[in-house]
């Protein structure tokens, strides 16, 4: 199965409106109004071509224009020390403005989106689950891949639920309508649940390198590992999460790009240093947002100047985190005037400079040549959401907290980026620097300072917002949801 045919292909299968049930409320008014389609399961998963286009719509939720390719930047960077929302003013993308200076309410559309995709992708997954489970029609060997690759993505929905607001109502199984108004399962019991999903994917998944050409981009042992070791980051689990490090790290699975900038360029898509990418194309369907199968956070972040519209600026402070020599900088950071491409006939000189950018800077990262653009603003470009050197940098952090060698995995990433063996002393500072530093404006800094305690560095943060309010549509269908603290 090529991962990013089928993600277009399903936009096109009506039958996909099998996989979407009604859980926990969320699902909009236009929904609710949709008759259910009365096919049986028996009747749709009646091969493996089904099975395979079904799980196509398992995965469909990532790419989603809300979900993953506004919220994963807007949270993640601008929320965060990082950037700043730029833009026109305020007022455009206000929910991230709001987002950003921790004024969000419970109507925040952006926060609904990171709410009610999660859930669509997991009931899809327990309804291609039932739907294969003894089946006769599925063959074993399919039965076996797509369930651990169902497994993986209910994991990643889970966690996706569980950093945002904590613990959620854990789904399982496709519910009857008495089950619609679960209330919160604990953290620890979240958690429970994102760690036995990821570990049964980790256990039947195959290994990168054993991927046909037509497989690439489709989750892997080392996807599930990967996000399994975070969910251990994310808990503080030091001891597990360290041996789960090493145990990637020695895999040979992956490895760090030579160059730095290769990271995000087209031609290095689901690339060795890439554990698991989100997989956008260009088709060239003439629609936009959900419609297309690319992804808008090129635009989003371009200059306005040069096309683009401005989001996600960095700041001065991120820029002066970068040492003298570090590679990286160039890379992260377009500063006014550059050139970029320079020498081809995608040459490109930066204006960053102008009334409504409020750093004077602009994410480098997800910038593609003209050459290379697609359609409708929607860009082919994969968003890196797990890489090798994101996998190091956990090593180091989880051998800090052990008292172990974290200078190995943390000089790797120093080197590559062009710069000598670490002289801090101070372990954990050394982690948190070249984490920001390595992967600065990829979505992950806001995560960061609120997972380790340093949400004080971020203007409007306190500790009773290290959470976001649940959506009050979601509050209004079911009472038996607890708001968080605001």
């Amino acid at each position: 199965m090529n991962l990013k045919y089928y993600l277009m292909k399903t936009k096109y299968y009506s039958i996909l409106l099998l996989l979407i049930v009604i859980s926990l409320g969320s699902c909009s008014d236009d929904f609710l109004d949709t008759p259910a389609p009365s096919l049986s399961d028996q009747v749709y998963f009646s091969n493996d071509g089904a099975a395979l286009n079904a799980l196509a719509g398992v995965y469909d939720p990532l790419g989603w224009y809300d979900h993953m390719q506004i919220n994963e930047w807007a949270i993640g960077d601008v929320v965060s020390d990082d950037a700043e929302k730029g833009g026109e003013n305020d007022a455009d993308q206000i929910d991230i403005h709001t987002i950003s200076t921790f004024g969000a309410n419970a109507e925040n559309g952006l926060i609904r989106e990171k709410w009610q995709a999660p859930y669509l992708g997991i009931n899809r997954a327990n309804k291609l689950i039932e739907g294969i489970t003894d089946n006769t029609n599925i063959s074993e060997d399919v039965n076996k891949r797509v369930t651990a690759e169902v497994l993986f993505l209910r994991g990643l929905y889970h966690f996706q639920l569980a950093k945002i607001f904590g613990g959620v109502p854990v789904v399982t199984k496709i519910l009857a309508p008495s089950e619609y108004t679960l209330p919160r399962n604990t953290e620890e019991e979240t958690w429970a649940q994102i760690e036995t999903d990821l570990t049964a994917a980790a256990a039947n998944l195959p290994r990168k390198s054993a991927l046909s050409t037509t497989e690439i981009g489709r989750a892997t042992w080392g996807a599930a590992s990967a996000l399994l070791l975070k969910a251990y980051i994310f808990q503080g689990k030091w001891t597990e999460a360290e041996a789960l490090a090493n145990t990637i790290v020695s895999s040979g699975e992956y490895n760090l790009e030579p160059n730095y900038e290769d990271v995000f360029k087209l031609t290095h898509d689901n690339g060795i240093e890439s554990i698991f990418d989100i997989q956008y194309a260009d088709f060239n369907t003439g629609e936009w947002g959900d419609g297309q199968e690319g992804t808008v956070t090129p635009i989003f972040q371009g200059s306005r100047k040069n096309g683009g519209w401005g989001f996600n600026t960095p700041t001065q402070d991120l820029f002066d985190e970068f040492e003298v020599g570090d590679v990286r900088l160039k890379a992260t950071i377009i500063s006014d005037g550059d050139i970029l491409w320079e020498g081809t006939a995608d040459e490109e000189q930066i204006t960053t400079i102008y009334p409504e950018n409020p750093t004077g800077y602009h994410n480098r990262k997800y910038q593609l040549p003209a050459s290379e653009k697609g359609q409708m603003s929607e860009d082919p470009l994969n968003w890196r959401f797990i890489r090798f050197a994101d996998v190091l940098l956990w090593q180091a952090e989880a051998a800090a907290h052990n008292g172990s060698d974290w200078q190995t995995p943390i000089n790797r990433v120093r080197n590559r980026a062009g710069l000598t063996n670490t002289t801090q002393t101070d372990a954990i500072a050394a982690v948190y620097h070249e984490r920001r530093v390595e992967l600065a404006m990829e979505g992950h800094r806001y995560w960061d300072l609120v997972r380790t305690g340093r949400g004080s560095l971020m203007n409007g943060f306190t500790d009773n917002k290290r959470y976001f309010l649940i959506p009050q549509i979601e509050i209004n269908l079911n009472p038996n949801l607890v708001q968080n603290p605001y």
